[in-house]
């Protein structure tokens, strides 16, 4: 019996202000919603008996009508293949308050789709596999939900799937919106099969526990990271990593300018940037150690437009001030894009009025980033 285990495709995020020519949409919105098409493509020709998602299906509680849409289409090409599929809410798509309601409600009426958002233990049997969803949750912890598990002697095969970061694991970090950790020694050896959800990197805690990673890079801390999805032999106990085509994500290697003039600095940065393969990718590029006097005589503007070629440039001036590192330029101008975009997608209002917003917004962001 084969699955096939993939997670955290974040539909709906979205970042700086370019557009997709095809899809007149942000551009790396339109990206997630490719490389979701491109994940269902690969699982149909693959052939599994049942495919988990181990949450974050959306990047928002509330996503817009586009990434809706997108989700209903894609799952119904996995429903018409006669794939069964179980689908758990993640801490991205999970409200604080039960009284939100919960958008995995739009599901349940479709054939073989199991969405699974309720608070506790789903039991869902597809073949001779026990497949145990725990959703996100805060009330009850996900732990006290865990350690309800019983193992299933009806089916030849256990697998547990679950949203969560492992306690004690270097394998994520501790910022991400509400979410649970779980210990490691709480996940019942005996599933022959563990599918994680929440750390955006393929990574192999035990045998048989995996995260297969998210399905496109949300941020240069993902940069080298390779996207896709897992395949799993249930019966033979293996498992194959199936790589995604995602859009390039570059940190380029840093300029020591401690000894470098205004005139120089900008020579390394053009030689540095000459370099690298910018054509419609996201780089970033930190200069150290630039003394007051150089910084004050750079000319940001014209260093960002050496790679105009790329979908998105940052360029990270470490300035040196009383003996200290203080950045200047335009290093924050995509986290700022990005909390004004999950303010405006929270509003109470039209998606044409949403996206009218995004549009004036994205545009006084970066003219004010210039």
């Amino acid at each position: 019996m084969r699955l096939v285990h993939i997670s955290d495709t974040h539909l709906g995020f979205f970042a700086y202000s370019r557009s997709d020519p095809d899809w007149g949409i942000n551009q790396r919105e339109a990206d997630f919603y490719r490389v979701f098409s491109q994940a269902v493509d690969k699982i149909i020709a693959l052939k599994p008996d049942v495919v988990v998602h181990a949450g974050d299906l959306f990047d928002g509680v509330r996503p817009q009508n586009r990434a809706i849409d997108v989700a209903l289409k894609q799952l119904i090409r996995l429903s018409e293949s006669g794939t069964e599929i179980v689908l758990i809410s993640g801490n991205h798509s999970t409200p604080k308050m039960r009284e939100t309601g919960n958008i995995f409600r739009i599901f349940e009426h479709l054939d073989g789709i199991h969405p699974i958002h309720e608070p506790g233990v789903a039991e869902v049997v597809v073949g001779d596999a026990t497949i145990h969803a725990i959703p996100h949750s805060a009330t009850p912890p996900m732990k006290e939900v865990l350690s309800r598990v019983q193992l299933s002697k009806h089916t030849r095969h256990n697998v547990l799937v679950m949203h969560a970061g492992i306690e004690g694991s270097s394998r994520f970090r501790t910022d991400h919106i509400n979410q649970q950790l779980i210990k490691s020694d709480d996940i019942p050896t005996e599933m022959d099969y563990v599918a994680l959800g929440h750390y955006h990197e393929f990574a192999e805690l035990r045998k048989g526990m995996y995260y297969s990673g998210s399905t496109e890079r949300l941020g240069f801390g993902e940069v080298g990271q390779r996207k896709g999805i897992v395949e799993v032999d249930l019966d033979r106990g293996t498992t194959e990593f199936h790589e995604l085509d995602v859009r390039n994500m570059y940190d380029i290697e840093p300029i020591d300018a401690q000894d470098l003039m205004a005139m120089e600095l900008s020579a390394a940065v053009r030689s540095r940037l000459d370099e690298s393969p910018l054509e419609g990718a996201i780089a970033r590029l930190t200069v150290r150690n630039v003394r007051p006097d150089v910084a004050r005589s750079l000319d940001t503007a014209s260093l960002r437009r050496m790679a105009s070629s790329a979908l998105h440039f940052d360029l990270k001036i470490e300035r040196v001030a009383s003996g200290l590192l203080r950045e200047v330029g335009d290093s924050t101008i995509g986290s700022l894009e990005r909390e004004y975009g999950l303010f405006v997608d929270g509003l109470n209002l039209p998606d044409d009025r949403k996206k009218r917003l995004l549009e004036l917004g994205g545009s006084y962001l970066t003219e004010g980033s210039e």
